[in-house]
């Protein structure tokens, strides 16, 4: 048993030298050159951001009005006042109907109604 605590004692010791020596060793690297200039670039603030937005925005509403003043009398602005008649459509089923504005599901509803005001369960 003895031998054994000796034996662990040494080990112990052993590797604490041996972490000691680690911790003494030193790397040497080589030196590194950078060449050239390296600049950070700025991003624009946010006011700068927005006031371009709106530039962009005021360009693009101003060339689309030269565009339309220099069409021909069918692109006139005017033409957007006048109302289109929906009912000239052939297709009636062509907008999206609710179900529940269904002939069929108002008289599916009715005859529930139906079967409820009849019922021996109330």
């Amino acid at each position: 048993m003895l031998p054994v605590k000796i034996l662990s004692t040494l080990l112990a010791m052993a590797l604490a030298a041996t972490a000691l020596r680690a911790q003494e060793q030193v790397a040497e690297i080589a030196p590194i050159v950078v060449t050239g200039t390296f600049e950070l670039r700025r991003a624009p603030t946010a006011g700068d951001s927005f006031t371009r937005y709106l530039e962009q925005q005021i360009e693009t509403k101003r060339a689309k009005q030269e565009a339309m003043a220099g069409s021909p009398i069918w692109n006139a602005r005017f033409w957007s006042f006048i109302p289109v008649r929906l009912e000239s459509s052939p297709d009636s089923h062509q907008f999206f109907i609710p179900r529940y504005c269904a002939p069929e599901y108002r008289a599916a509803v009715r005859r529930i109604d139906d079967f409820r005001l009849h019922s021996l369960f109330d």
